[in-house]
C-alpha cells in the first residue's frame, strides 16, 4: 500500500508542475521547488542528509527536474497553440 500512495504522489508532482507550465503561472508552478528546497534543507538541519555529493547531487537534481516539468508544460502550450495558429491560417488561405 504504501508504494501504491508513493506512485499516486509521484504522478501528482508531475501532472502539477506540468499543469502550472501549462496555464502559464509562474506563482502556482514554483509552489513546488519551494516546498523542495525547504524539505532540502530541513533534512540537512536534522543530518539526514549530509554535505556528501551524492546528496548534493541528487538535490539538485530534483530541483532541476520540477523546473525541467514546468518547462515542458509551457512548450506543450506554445506547440499547441502554434497548431491551432496554423489550422486557421490554412482556413484563412482555403477560405480567399
Amino acid at each position: 500500500m504504501d508504494t501504491i500512495i508513493r506512485l499516486v504522489l509521484i504522478a501528482a508532482i508531475i501532472a502539477f508542475q506540468t499543469f502550472s507550465g501549462r496555464i502559464g503561472n509562474k506563482y502556482l508552478g514554483s509552489i513546488l521547488p519551494i516546498i523542495f528546497i525547504g524539505f532540502i534543507i530541513y533534512s540537512f538541519v536534522l543530518v539526514q542528509l549530509s554535505f556528501s555529493f551524492k546528496d548534493l547531487f541528487m538535490s539538485f537534481l530534483g530541483l532541476t527536474v520540477l523546473a525541467s516539468m514546468y518547462a515542458g508544460g509551457v512548450e506543450a502550450k506554445k506547440k499547441k497553440l502554434k497548431k491551432e495558429l496554423d489550422k486557421m491560417k490554412a482556413k484563412d488561405i482555403s477560405a480567399r
